[in-house]
């Protein structure tokens, strides 16, 4: 699953998960795993972020270029002021 964009100073963007860079047309961080499950399309992610719930965090594989790399992302209730 390709990373479009990142809530600016959100948690994917303090992990170092990188978007598509829109002047260059750099393609974004792609989202392979989380919790060492695959993510093959977007509802593999979200049901397992719904799973484990706000307040915590998950292990995302992301690809970028050729190398992988293992990321600890906060999951938080964006409908809730911080």
């Amino acid at each position: 699953m390709i990373v479009v964009r990142t809530a600016p100073a959100g948690p994917a963007a303090r992990a170092g998960i990188r978007g598509v860079d829109f002047p260059t047309g750099a393609l974004g961080d792609v989202i392979t795993e989380v919790n060492g499950k695959p993510v093959r399309r977007l509802s593999d992610l979200t049901d397992e972020i719904e799973q484990i719930g706000a307040g915590r965090s998950v292990k995302l594989t992301v690809k970028r270029g050729s190398h992988s790399r293992n990321l600890d992302v906060d999951i938080v209730d964006i409908g809730r002021p911080s």
